[in-house]
């Protein structure tokens, strides 16, 4: 599996050999980022509203799109989305992944500091969590560390915090970084990983910095 980042919640999730790709939550022109042109199998929207983003509608005959809850079965792959959240008819959703046997779990613009237990079950054993960190709507680093200790995945990837050319208001990496005090950090342009590297990592949770692609 190799997962790259994109800025704020935009992740490419690819198998090994390039068997199955998932693009999460495009970023919006507002943030001054600019979207991925890949193309992808699947789509992950946070909200239920955005099937009309300008990415989808160049890629729609080629991508499936995910914006609502419900369980897929794709190619091998599964995915699984919770509503966190619903505002105005707006469903807000978080995700979890399973390919080549390793789970991740996608937060994306939670804010709930705390897990009902629903989501505690969604959620079940996580290898890697992509865990927003910036702040203001969305988890800030203390929110975002205190799930991280309910959950215990094996490896944690922070999105959502401030970056060279984002528009939008967003706290810092270092804040989060100082405040969860792990003991190893590594930072990588993209991270490849197979399930049989999780069983060689102790029980501490690693944080990995991806770099913006």
């Amino acid at each position: 599996m190799t997962i790259e980042w994109f800025g704020e919640g935009c992740f490419k999730i690819t198998e090994t050999g390039n068997r199955f790709s998932i693009l999460t939550e495009v970023p919006e022109r507002e943030s001054g980022l600019s979207a991925p042109r890949h193309k992808t199998d699947v789509v992950l929207n946070i909200f239920s509203d955005l099937a009309d983003s300008l990415f989808e509608k160049k890629n729609e005959k080629d991508s499936f799109i995910i914006s609502n809850a419900g369980s897929y079965e794709l190619k091998g792959n599964f995915i699984r989305s919770h509503v966190l959240s619903i505002k105005n008819g707006i469903i807000k959703s978080a995700y979890t992944i399973k390919m080549e046997s390793i789970k991740v779990a996608y937060l994306g613009l939670m804010n709930e500091k705390e897990m009902t237990p629903e989501f505690g079950d969604f959620l079940g054993e996580v290898d890697i969590m992509l865990t927003p960190i910036g702040g203001g709507e969305i988890l800030d680093a203390e929110g975002a560390i205190n799930i991280i200790k309910q959950v215990e995945p094996k490896i944690v990837i922070p999105m959502y915090y401030k970056i060279p050319g984002l528009k939008i208001k967003r706290a810092d990496l270092e804040t989060f970084l100082k405040k969860m005090e792990v003991k190893k950090t590594e930072e990588m342009d993209k991270l490849l990983i197979k399930s049989k590297d999780l069983e060689n990592l102790g029980e501490e949770t690693i944080v990995y910095i991806l770099q913006k692609i």
